[in-house]
């Protein structure tokens, strides 16, 4: 069979059939070199295939990105606008100082009130940015339950009264916790609106800790 097979082959059947071989791939190398626009898609790359080295500078633009795959590290944040101003503590205007009673400019005592001096605090107050009033101060010598009145706008509301925790002596008190009252409008005493009074028949009281929204 072989001595049929080789006495069959001549010079140019060798050749044709190589020659045939040649066509044939360099006709598939040529038809890879010069595909047609759009004939390749998803399916005819090879898994891997295409590489970051692969990828032209700056072709991904921001909606090619997957949603959480770029860190601080990948921003440039010079490009970033500017951010919307916002009210930060640092923004804020500072926090008014405390008005203190009987000084100048600000309620005097009332009924022979006056602060105790030593080392208790003097009597005051204060509105924060939250519009919560503070009031601070220890007081003795008073002879009624007004010891001053809270001008507009560091009060707790027309016709409001709110009963708070305060320490006092004498009285019903003695040396507990007792109520107090910081009055908006005719309460307890008539036509005094904003009085802080001190507990019935106390002898001296105290403020700090004391505070309340302002309504008015």
């Amino acid at each position: 069979m072989r001595e049929r097979i080789r006495g069959s082959l001549s010079y140019s059947n060798v050749m044709s059939t190589l020659c045939f071989f040649l066509l044939l791939s360099g006709g598939a190398a040529y038809a890879a070199g010069h595909l047609g626009k759009n004939t390749v898609g998803p399916k005819q790359l090879k898994k891997n295939a295409v590489t970051t080295a692969k990828i032209k500078k700056q072709a991904v633009t921001a909606a090619k990105v997957k949603n959480g795959t770029l860190t601080g590290t990948q921003i440039n944040v010079s490009t970033l606008g500017t951010v919307p101003s916002a009210q930060t503590a640092n923004s804020l205007s500072p926090t008014e100082g405390w008005h203190e009673i009987g000084t100048p400019g600000n309620p005097g005592f009332l009924n022979n009130w006056h602060n105790a001096g030593g080392p208790f605090e003097t009597a005051a107050y204060f509105k924060d940015h939250d519009g919560i009033v503070h009031l601070k101060g220890f007081m003795t010598g008073g002879t009624a339950a007004a010891a001053f009145v809270l001008p507009p706008g560091f009060r707790p509301g027309s016709g409001k009264g709110i009963l708070i925790p305060m320490s006092c002596v004498g009285g019903p008190c003695t040396t507990t916790v007792a109520s107090g009252s910081v009055i908006g409008s005719n309460f307890p005493t008539p036509g005094i609106s904003g009085a802080v009074q001190a507990p019935a028949g106390s002898t001296a009281f105290g403020l700090n800790g004391v505070t309340f929204r302002a309504d008015s």
